[in-house]
């Protein structure tokens, strides 16, 4: 806990995140002293349990998120109640920072996979500091960049290859990250397809000695078939 003083009267004060610690997210680590001891000013802790939502679609946006430890899923949802997932945000990346831009409501609903550890800027703030400091908007242009590329590439993948090629692909993804057990649910919504379909999909990748499925998960057993199946031969 930290105490600051004002007009006579001690306050509590939210102890300020130490510039290492901010360093450790690629867009903070690229502004220079000034720039981030400034913005360390506004960043705020947060921490959320598996499971729990940290933002919902079409809501008024609390600021943009960087995460430090943990997975976040963000999706969006049809009005028929299917669901779609657009990206798993990890440790070092963001999200929420178009809601900030175009004034509209947040883009996607955004749960926590594990147990999340991160750092939110609210919306003002970031204003407030761009005005300051055009180096940040420089960052948040290219950060933002990066993403649409990789929606761009979703898209490609939904309209262009099969669902047995996108499974493929995202299994192949966690396995590389070192987590790959994954449930059908899970699965289907990455790849936009409906959890029957997906399932069949699977059964034929385990048949193959590809995966594994145990308990309602998939385990991959050969990453090296599965990049051939991604590749579309």
């Amino acid at each position: 806990m930290q105490y600051c003083w004002q007009n006579g009267i001690v306050l509590y004060c939210r102890a300020m995140i130490p510039l290492e610690e901010l360093r450790t997210i690629p867009l903070f680590a690229m502004l220079d002293d000034r720039t981030l001891a400034d913005t360390a000013r506004y960043i705020e802790a947060r921490t959320y349990r598996p499971g729990e939502y940290i933002a919902y679609e079409g809501e008024r946006p609390a600021g943009v998120y960087f995460v430090q430890r943990g997975r976040v899923r963000l999706s969006r949802t049809a009005p028929d109640g299917r669901e779609q997932v657009l990206a798993m945000v990890g440790a070092g990346e963001n999200f929420n920072a178009v809601a900030i831009f175009d004034a509209h409501g947040t883009l996607t609903t955004a749960r926590a996979m594990s147990a999340v550890h991160c750092l939110i800027l609210p919306g003002d703030a970031l204003i407030t500091l761009i005005r300051r400091h055009p180096d940040l908007a420089l960052a948040m242009l290219r950060e933002m960049a990066g993403q649409l590329r990789n929606l761009a590439v979703l898209v490609e993948d939904l309209a262009f290859r099969s669902v047995r090629e996108r499974l493929a692909r995202e299994l192949l993804r966690e396995a590389r990250e070192g987590a790959a057990e994954l449930t059908h649910q899970e699965l289907a919504e990455r790849t936009g397809t409906v959890r029957e379909i997906a399932g069949r999909a699977l059964r034929q990748l385990a048949q193959e000695g590809l995966v594994r499925l145990e308990r309602g998960r998939v385990v991959v057993l050969d990453p090296n078939g599965l990049a051939r199946v991604g590749n579309g031969t």
